[in-house]
């Protein structure tokens, strides 16, 4: 496999750090990017880092996990997973509403930290597949996309497509077309779903995904968007959580 996962592990005992470390090491496609036994730290290590996968432990002081997690989510990109290890089975349940990927009971069992990890290998390199499926159709001037709005299914082109921004009064994703109509979308689409029908659609920010076609330029100190005309008198600010992205793709393309 020629891509890696991206490890960081926060828990207050290093020999559990220590533990978890020298198996994770057994799977050649996995890199620990950092390891810490501090809240406080963690919190700036996980942002600075951006890893594919995080391992965090739930009881530590000053802050739980599960606080930790809540903390940073708006700071960290959307295809980051968690997985919650503890020695207590009582939080099983806290763990699912967070949103975890997984969770793993200390002491583990080495088949049950390969089953957690082969489950995230499967949406890790899924999503790769995507992007690649995403190029090809990107190449494909006249191929036209599904979408399902709340009110039926739209055909479109990926020039039709101007952006998309989350509503955090209906909780779904609005489609904004360039003929300035916009379409609720169902609810179960994700940010991830969108960016998967083009390369083309990147996230400047959490709430906010764009149609590179339009986007004309980003501001350096401000993140302020400019959109070419006629959509110039759109206001959009990038955040420098997905600055970072937009700038790898703009490379690639």
């Amino acid at each position: 496999m020629s891509e890696e996962i991206t490890v960081v592990i926060v828990d207050d005992e290093i020999a559990s750090i220590r533990n978890l470390s020298n198996d994770l090491s057994a799977y050649s496609d996995i890199r620990i990017l950092e390891t810490t036994t501090s809240v406080e730290k963690a919190r700036k290590i996980i942002i600075r880092q951006q890893p594919d996968l995080l391992f965090l432990d739930v009881e530590m002081p000053k802050m739980s996990g599960f606080d930790l997690w809540q903390s940073i989510r708006a700071d960290v990109h959307a295809d980051m997973r968690v997985i919650f290890y503890t020695a207590y089975d009582k939080y099983v349940l806290d763990a699912l509403r967070a949103s975890a990927f997984d969770y793993l009971l200390k002491p583990y069992l080495p088949e049950e930290l390969d089953a957690v990890i082969e489950r995230f290998r499967c949406v890790f390199y899924r999503s790769k597949v995507n992007m690649e499926q995403s190029m090809r159709r990107l190449l494909a001037d006249d191929c036209k996309f599904a979408i399902q709005t709340v009110t039926g299914l739209l055909f479109l082109k990926r020039e039709d497509v101007l952006m998309f921004r989350f509503s955090d009064t209906y909780r779904c994703w609005q489609l904004y077309l360039a003929n300035r109509t916009d379409y609720k979308l169902r609810m179960n689409i994700s940010a991830r779903d969108l960016l998967n029908m083009s390369v083309s659609f990147v996230q400047i920010s959490q709430n906010c995904i764009v149609n590179m076609d339009y986007l004309c330029s980003i501001e350096n100190k401000t993140l302020e968007c400019r959109l070419y005309p006629p959509f110039n008198d759109i206001e959009l600010v990038a955040s420098r959580r997905y600055y970072g992205r937009v700038k790898e793709l703009l490379e690639i393309i």
